[in-house]
């Protein structure tokens, strides 16, 4: 696909500066700000992956069976 654009002024600063800091061309600019906000946006579509992400994943420890047997722990509880 091919993409023209015209960008103001503070655009073509801001672009400008990510290139000098990043080494990249327009092209790799453009390519991996898509890439960017594409994350971005499947992690809000996708609550699962967002939970996968987080830091609540792994922050328990406890037996691999736990779920299974959580109704005989929680009456041996008693």
């Amino acid at each position: 696909m091919q993409i023209n654009i015209n960008l103001d002024e503070e655009m073509a600063r801001k672009l400008a500066y990510i290139q000098q800091q990043t080494e990249q061309d327009v092209l790799e600019v453009i390519q991996s700000s898509i890439e960017i906000h594409y994350q971005q946006l499947q992690q809000q579509a996708d609550p699962l992956a967002k939970l996968k992400q987080s830091p609540f994943i792994g922050c328990f420890q406890a037996e691999p069976d736990l779920a299974e047997k959580s109704e005989a722990i929680l009456s041996s509880m008693e």
